[in-house]
């Protein structure tokens, strides 16, 4: 990541960057969440640092699959743009 992205999105808050993704600003709150009732419960921290990690890897994997669906989605509209008469090819039902 290069200097300019980093200090450009440092100051803004999660919910000022996740303005436009209200499903992942849901699931950080989420994890926040559940770290802070782990921590309140008296769960030790190792257990808690475990279950926040396996967290944020669903997460990651959540973001990426967002990602590639908003890639084809975009794909799909540039296409259909540049060739309106294409055709859609789906099965039959």
């Amino acid at each position: 990541m290069n200097d300019e992205q980093t200090s450009s999105k440092g100051s803004d808050s999660l919910d000022e960057r996740f303005a436009d993704d209200p499903v992942m600003r849901e699931r950080l709150h989420q994890i926040g969440d559940m770290r802070d009732r782990l921590l309140a419960e008296g769960v030790g921290l190792d257990e808690v640092e475990e279950r926040t990690v396996e967290q944020i890897r669903v997460l990651g994997r959540e973001l990426l699959q967002s990602i590639a669906q908003r890639k084809a989605n975009q794909s799909a509209k540039r296409v259909k743009e540049e060739n309106p008469s294409a055709i859609k090819h789906r099965k039959k039902k």
